[in-house]
Formats: C-alpha cells, sequence, structure tokens
C-alpha cells in the first residue's frame, strides 16, 4: 500500500467537523501552520456534521483510530475508478451508544412543514446550501474517508453520517460530476445542531 499523506491543510478543512478540539492540537496546528485562533475557531463554527469529543478530540487523534479500525484498508490505487475513493467506516453502537459524532444533513421531503417554513439558503464554499434549524439530533456510527490521488496519494477530508459529495464546482469538477453533487444538494438541508 502507498503511503497517505494527512497534511496540516486537509486536518484545517477537517475541523469544521469539529465542534472543539483539544488545546494541545490548537497550538500544534498554530505552531506548524500559521493559522490564527480566530480561523481555527470559524472553522470549528461551521455548519455541518460534528464527531463528538467522547470519541475523538482533534483530527489526528482521529486519523489513528480509522487506521486502527479492523476494516480500514486502502484498495489498490490501480483499482479506483476516478482519482478519489471513498471508504465508510461503521464503528459499533455497543461501543458509542450515543453515536460518534452527529450526521446535519437531513433530506428535504423529511422536513416537518413547520421545519419547511424555516428553511434558508447559505453560501458555502461559493454554492447556496438549504439550512435549517431544527430541534432533531442525528446520531450516526458512520465514518467517510475520501482519499485522492493528485499524485501522491492524501487523506482529503473525514466526516461522519452519510456520505454526502463535495459541493458543486464548475471549476473543480468534471460536469457529471458537478450535476450529481448538485442533484444530492438540492434534495438535503445542512441541519443547525
Amino acid at each position: 500500500m502507498e503511503s497517505l499523506q494527512y497534511s496540516y491543510s486537509d486536518q484545517f478543512h477537517i475541523l469544521r467537523h469539529f465542534s472543539q478540539i483539544d488545546e494541545d492540537y490548537r497550538i500544534e496546528l498554530k505552531t506548524n501552520t500559521g493559522y490564527t485562533d480566530e480561523e481555527i475557531s470559524a472553522q470549528l463554527a461551521l455548519t455541518g456534521s460534528k464527531f463528538h469529543p467522547v470519541f475523538v478530540s482533534n483530527p489526528i487523534q482521529l486519523w489513528k483510530k480509522i487506521q486502527s479500525h479492523k476494516k480500514f484498508i486502502v484498495p489498490d490505487t490501480r483499482d479506483w475508478k476516478e482519482d478519489r475513493f471513498i471508504v465508510t467506516l461503521f464503528y459499533e453502537q455497543a461501543d458509542y451508544t450515543g453515536g460518534i459524532g452527529e450526521d446535519s444533513l437531513i433530506r428535504l421531503d423529511n422536513l416537518l412543514p413547520a421545519e419547511r417554513a424555516l428553511l434558508k439558503k447559505q453560501d458555502r464554499d461559493g454554492l447556496f446550501v438549504n439550512h435549517v434549524q431544527t430541534t432533531r439530533t442525528n446520531p450516526t456510527w458512520q465514518v467517510n474517508v475520501v482519499l485522492w490521488k493528485e499524485p501522491e496519494l492524501l487523506v482529503r477530508t473525514i466526516f461522519p453520517g452519510i456520505y454526502a459529495p463535495p459541493f458543486p464546482n464548475a471549476e473543480r469538477q468534471k460536469e457529471t460530476e458537478m450535476m450529481e453533487s448538485k442533484g444530492f444538494w438540492d434534495q438535503y438541508a445542512l441541519n443547525y445542531l
């Protein structure tokens, strides 16, 4: 198996899937990257699926936990259909009774009428995404690891919950991929947890 790169830049991106991180990691990230406390806090505050602090307290701890999962394996890159591969892992409900995190995605057709009335659009990476605030939580035991080849093998992102494709982006995606992403995001809303 090729070695995987897990850069501080990608770890910073993954912070959007944490609501908090431990202070030692915050210092390490600032020291090695130059990110400020304000930038780190803004990333942590983004709406999205979040890992529970009892599961992991920072992206390095998350990566170690994934690597030790009995079913984690990176398939030979010759078997990849595109330049990316998604590894989905499940953790035992008995080990994490409250879930390993919260999935913030809600299908629009599952919204109650009162919730649908609260539906808004919010700019996320240049795309206006459906957002809603409900009192429902959605615990999850699922983790998605997105790997890329560029040409080295990278851990691009890791997040809890169902797999959600990247936000549509004409500059970074082929037309078919962009249309698939748009189709997904037209059917889902991010829940402010």
